[in-house]
This record gives C-alpha cells, structure tokens and sequence, in this order.
C-alpha cells in the first residue's frame, strides 16, 4: 500500500509543479519524497512522509525509546497518555525530518535549501496525534484531500508518475458509480 500511496502523493505533486524523487536511501533510513518548485525568483523544497493506512491498528508513531524500555516493548498500538503521545510525536518528527543524516541528504541534492515538512497520511486512529504533528510544524495533508486535489488538477499538467493511472482509475470508477446511481 505504502508504494500506491507514494505514487500518488508525487503524482499530487508534479500536476502541482513539483519536480519529484521518491525513495531516497539514506544507510537504514528513507526519505519517501522530495519535491521542488520554481516559483519566480524563488524555489521552494518539500520533504514529504507518506503514511497511508485505511485500517489503522496504532499510532503513527513509534514509542520513544525510553518509553519501550519502560514497558518492555516498542509498539504503534499500546496506550499512551497525552503527555506519552506529544513525547512519541514529537520523537517521530524529529527521526522522519530533523534527524541530522536526513538534514545532510536533503542537503546533498539542494544545498542552502529551505524545506517544509508535509505528512501524508490516511485514517489515523488517533486524530489527536496528526494535531501534535501539526502543533510540531509539520505540515498535515489526508489522503482524501491529495485524491481531490488530483481530480481538479485534471489532465494536461506535467505527469509521469504510475500514481496518475491509479488517481485515473480512481476517477473513472466514481464517474461511472455516479452514472450508475442516477
């Protein structure tokens, strides 16, 4: 799922003027997306994280490590109290784009950039969770919403993502559910 989904967000992207990398290895780690645009005299950069669950079973994020150590585990799923959850976000933010070895790729591929941070994500168990990344700075986008955004961008914007066939079939498939319920 996680590929469909990235396939999709660089297809958001690129009808939207970003040109993309996707699946950046970095050691153990990954960035899922960058993007840039021009913009007149200006160029923005975007490092995306794509999270795309329809049935989610836990959190977003992991457990800090102390918090793992303390219960004898690491887990998305067990229970966390509102402080243990701003604690977890906010380690989950800065390992996905603050975390030094990221800082030096985005670095490598666009030197003296400014990026923001933008998570895509899909139904979150726990909506509280996309507010503390939000509260962090980062900026938040559903799944739903990127899907929406690629129905009015339409056809004719720069393309060349296997997202933009899925986002076709997508369309087609509520085109013709519409047609069929009248």
């Amino acid at each position: 799922m996680a590929l469909l989904a990235e396939s999709v967000v660089e297809e958001w992207l690129n009808r939207n003027g970003f040109f993309t990398i996707r699946g950046i290895k970095h050691g153990v780690g990954e960035l899922d997306l960058l993007g840039i645009k021009k913009s007149g005299d200006s160029i923005t950069g975007w490092h995306v994280e794509v999270q795309a669950s329809f049935r989610p079973i836990g959190y977003i994020s992991k457990l800090t490590k102390d918090l793992a150590k303390s219960r004898g585990r690491s887990s998305i799923v067990a229970r966390r109290t509102a402080a243990e959850m701003a604690a977890c976000a906010r380690q989950w933010v800065r390992d996905k784009f603050e975390a030094e070895d990221k800082r030096r790729v985005r670095e490598k591929y666009w030197p003296g950039l400014q990026w923001e941070f933008h998570l895509v994500h899909g139904i979150a168990k726990y909506p509280d969770e996309i507010a503390l990344f939000k509260s962090a700075g980062i900026n938040c986008h559903s799944l739903y919403d990127i899907l929406k955004g690629l129905q009015r961008a339409g056809k004719g914007a720069f393309s060349g993502s296997a997202g933009g066939d899925l986002a076709e079939i997508v369309f087609y498939y509520n085109k013709e559910r519409s047609l069929a319920l009248r």
